[in-house]
């Protein structure tokens, strides 16, 4: 469903539902061209979708709840990014999520090192 004609709301709304379809693909890995599948249309018409250039329909918000393993009111809350990963609105969540596995390496590099120091100090 094309923009042309739409309220501010409805532009509002699948510029909402874009960006949560975008968000669960890239957070699951997947490419334009998997969810294309699972909705049967093209990859540029979910660039569409997650642009919010076009809306999306009620089978294909179904059919998205189901590949992402999910109820299809959280793909058109407005809060689920932010709640999620406390998101912006631009992409700087996948910095944040590149900056969290940093840190969990890091403490894992520090747990290893003292569960080692523990080791050779029991054995002196």
């Amino acid at each position: 469903m094309p923009n042309r004609h739409r309220t501010t709301e409805e532009l509002a709304f699948n510029r909402t539902v874009g960006n949560n379809i975008k968000y669960l693909r890239k957070i699951r890995n997947f490419t334009q061209t998997r969810v294309a599948r699972d909705l049967d249309c093209t990859f540029q018409q979910v660039q569409k979708y997650e642009k919010g250039s076009n809306g999306v329909s009620s089978l294909k918000l179904k059919k998205l709840a189901k590949l992402f393993d999910i109820k299809t009111d959280v793909i058109i809350d407005p809060n689920f990014i932010p709640y999620h990963k406390g998101f912006t609105g631009k992409m700087d969540w996948l910095q944040h999520e590149a900056e969290i596995e940093e840190e969990q390496k890091k403490q894992v590099i520090i747990k290893e090192y003292e569960e080692n120091k523990k080791d050779v100090n029991h054995k002196a």
